[in-house]
Protein backbone atom coordinates (compact mmCIF):
# COMPACT_ATOMS: atom_id res chain seq x y z
CA UNK A 1 0.00 0.00 0.00
CA UNK A 2 1.27 3.38 -0.97
CA UNK A 3 1.45 6.35 1.28
CA UNK A 4 -1.16 9.26 0.22
CA UNK A 5 0.85 12.36 -1.70
CA UNK A 6 0.37 14.91 0.65
CA UNK A 7 -0.88 18.01 -0.99
CA UNK A 8 0.45 21.61 -0.21
CA UNK A 9 -1.10 23.25 2.91
CA UNK A 10 -2.29 26.98 2.07
CA UNK A 11 -0.47 29.87 4.15
CA UNK A 12 -2.14 30.97 6.80
CA UNK A 13 -1.91 34.90 6.98
CA UNK A 14 -3.13 38.01 8.85
CA UNK A 15 -6.04 39.38 6.84
CA UNK A 16 -3.95 42.83 6.70
CA UNK A 17 -1.46 40.76 4.18
CA UNK A 18 -4.08 40.19 1.84
CA UNK A 19 -4.90 42.78 -1.60
CA UNK A 20 -7.73 44.82 -3.09
CA UNK A 21 -9.82 42.00 -4.76
CA UNK A 22 -8.24 39.08 -3.24
CA UNK A 23 -10.76 35.65 -1.39
CA UNK A 24 -10.30 34.18 2.04
CA UNK A 25 -11.69 31.82 3.76
CA UNK A 26 -11.52 32.64 7.89
CA UNK A 27 -9.55 29.97 10.17
CA UNK A 28 -10.96 27.92 12.93
CA UNK A 29 -10.38 29.58 15.88
CA UNK A 30 -8.80 32.71 15.22
CA UNK A 31 -11.74 34.81 16.65
CA UNK A 32 -11.05 33.32 19.69
CA UNK A 33 -8.20 35.98 20.06
CA UNK A 34 -11.16 38.77 20.10
CA UNK A 35 -12.59 39.73 23.02
CA UNK A 36 -16.34 38.92 23.45
CA UNK A 37 -18.37 41.71 22.30
CA UNK A 38 -16.14 41.84 19.71
CA UNK A 39 -16.99 38.46 18.49
CA UNK A 40 -20.84 38.95 18.75
CA UNK A 41 -20.19 41.83 16.94
CA UNK A 42 -18.85 39.98 13.96
CA UNK A 43 -21.36 37.44 13.70
CA UNK A 44 -23.84 39.14 13.82
CA UNK A 45 -22.37 41.00 10.75
CA UNK A 46 -22.20 37.55 9.27
CA UNK A 47 -18.50 37.26 10.09
CA UNK A 48 -17.73 33.65 11.32
CA UNK A 49 -15.58 30.73 11.47
CA UNK A 50 -14.77 29.33 7.92
CA UNK A 51 -17.05 32.06 6.06
CA UNK A 52 -15.45 33.37 2.67
CA UNK A 53 -14.76 36.56 2.28
CA UNK A 54 -13.41 39.29 -0.70
CA UNK A 55 -10.98 42.34 0.54
CA UNK A 56 -12.91 45.08 -1.05
CA UNK A 57 -10.12 47.71 0.84
CA UNK A 58 -6.92 47.01 2.53
CA UNK A 59 -5.55 49.06 5.26
CA UNK A 60 -6.89 50.17 8.09
CA UNK A 61 -9.73 50.27 8.18
CA UNK A 62 -10.17 46.86 6.47
CA UNK A 63 -13.67 46.69 4.40
CA UNK A 64 -14.41 42.75 3.84
CA UNK A 65 -17.14 41.56 1.93
CA UNK A 66 -19.19 38.08 3.22
CA UNK A 67 -21.68 37.17 0.91
CA UNK A 68 -23.80 40.75 0.16
CA UNK A 69 -22.25 42.26 3.47
CA UNK A 70 -19.48 44.85 3.29
CA UNK A 71 -18.28 45.23 7.11
CA UNK A 72 -15.19 47.67 8.29
CA UNK A 73 -12.99 46.48 10.40
CA UNK A 74 -10.08 48.66 12.75
CA UNK A 75 -6.61 47.09 11.59
CA UNK A 76 -6.03 45.98 14.96
CA UNK A 77 -8.93 43.74 14.56
CA UNK A 78 -8.51 42.90 11.48
CA UNK A 79 -4.45 41.85 12.22
CA UNK A 80 -5.96 39.17 14.44
CA UNK A 81 -8.00 37.61 12.18
CA UNK A 82 -6.28 34.93 10.03
CA UNK A 83 -7.68 33.32 7.20
CA UNK A 84 -6.81 30.91 4.41
CA UNK A 85 -6.58 32.55 0.92
CA UNK A 86 -8.96 30.79 -1.49
CA UNK A 87 -7.08 31.84 -5.25
CA UNK A 88 -3.91 29.69 -3.69
CA UNK A 89 -1.67 33.11 -4.34
CA UNK A 90 -0.57 33.76 -0.87
CA UNK A 91 -0.33 37.38 0.02
CA UNK A 92 -0.82 40.65 -2.18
Amino acid sequence: MTDPIPQPSRPRVPLTQLARGQRARLDAGCMSSLPEHDQCLLRAMGVHEHCELRVCKPGAPCIIQVERTKVGLSGPVANQLFVTPCDGTGVG
